[in-house]
């Protein structure tokens, strides 16, 4: 006779029982392992911020990537505050007169609102520096500060506005009776308008449009990031230790890196530096050391934006054309356990920004490293 688990098995015909599925996915992946990472993501988000406060945010991209950064750490903060409270409930057995297990269901819905502005942030810095060192004209005065911060606004703002009436009017509480405590408790009850009209539109919007289409746009922007990348730093590789002649200095020779990192051209970009000095040869390129490193902090931030989205993509289109493959289908804990797995890689996204920051941008890094020496 075989086991009641692998019986439990064949009966439901998923390939993962429910007591395995309960074990990886709540004791293994979202206790052991994403609440940590979780922790240790808003501690770097924390200090992220920080840096930048003290830094000053001098440019548009320092504005994005701070409001990212603030972003991030909001939605692992709601993520982090769903887990405790289903732990409290579910291990420890703690029963006040809110039932704490149906309180963390309402935070993933606003964790799931920052990851959104998240995704909309990383997508606006993608395309903002695809522009800029694609595009024939100076299209990045068009990027100010100023114009940053508005977009930043907006994509708060417009988020907000779609995610708080949906959240608001979905969990209405009510008292009932709980045979568990053998008293009334406040809980909440999915309203059929929620269930019926509200929850598919969330689900094609959040899970399925969001991911898709930015998913398109930032591997595009990637592509065309990673092409002039390495354009750039050929160029500059090629022109390393090399002189040109130039018509100002006669028959002097001068290294195009010395005349770009100049105290008197160190405003300009290396295209104004070659017009400036009627530059033989020369070869335009738009961006200074400042700019190219600044886009490959970018381009960094969109591969492993990919990385992380491309699994949620094929699992909802795999949910899609195949409806045993579920929340509430045939294979509903083999839909469960891959959630779990791709919120884990969207936990380590979240987490890691910081040291892109250090690695690309050293203004922040010295600011950092001042920070430090003065804690400690």
């Amino acid at each position: 006779m075989a086991d009641t688990n692998n019986t439990s098995v064949y009966i439901n015909g998923d390939w993962i029982n429910e007591s395995a599925s309960y074990f990886i996915s709540v004791i293994v992946l979202q206790l052991s392992i994403k609440v940590p990472a979780r922790v240790f993501g808003m501690v770097t988000n924390i200090m992220a911020l920080v840096t930048f406060c003290r830094s000053g945010l001098s440019d548009g991209i320092s504005v994005c990537f701070m409001a990212l950064t603030l972003s991030d750490k909001l939605c692992l903060l709601s993520n982090l505050l769903a887990s405790i409270l289903g732990y409290l409930d579910l291990e420890v057995r703690v029963k006040p007169y809110i039932d704490l297990y149906y309180v963390s269901y309402i935070f993933p819905f606003y964790g799931l609102l920052f990851y959104n502005i998240s995704t909309s942030i990383t997508v606006f810095l993608a395309i903002q520096k695809c522009c800029c060192i694609s595009l024939p004209w100076n299209f990045k005065s068009y990027f100010s500060k100023r114009r940053c911060v508005a977009a930043v606004c907006c994509i708060y703002l417009s988020g907000f506005i779609l995610y708080v009436p949906f959240t608001a009017t979905a969990f209405p509480f009510v008292e009932a009776f709980d045979l568990t405590t053998n008293s009334t408790r406040l809980t909440f009850a999915w309203s059929a308008v929620y269930l019926q009209d509200v929850f598919p539109v969330l689900k094609a919007i959040n899970y399925i449009s969001i991911p898709f289409i930015a998913e398109i746009l930032v591997l595009i922007s990637t592509v065309v990031l990673a092409t002039k990348l390495k354009e750039s730093v050929k160029f500059r590789d090629s022109m390393s230790g090399k002189t040109i002649t130039t018509r100002n200095s006669g028959n002097c020779y001068c290294s195009p890196s010395l005349l770009i990192h100049s105290p008197e051209t160190s405003n300009f970009s290396t295209h104004s530096v070659a017009q400036k000095y009627k530059i033989k040869n020369y070869k335009a390129q738009p961006m200074t050391t400042k700019e190219l490193r600044a886009t490959q902090a970018v381009n960094v931030v969109a591969i492993l934006f990919v990385a992380s989205n491309s699994p949620d993509v094929i699992v909802y289109l795999a949910s899609l054309l195949s409806p045993k493959f579920s929340a509430f289908g045939l294979y509903h804990n083999t839909f469960k356990l891959c959630i779990e797995l791709q919120d884990l890689l969207h936990v380590c996204n979240l987490s890691v920004n910081l040291f892109i920051y250090l690695k690309f941008n050293t203004k922040f890094y010295k600011t950092f490293k001042a920070l430090i020496l003065q804690s400690g």
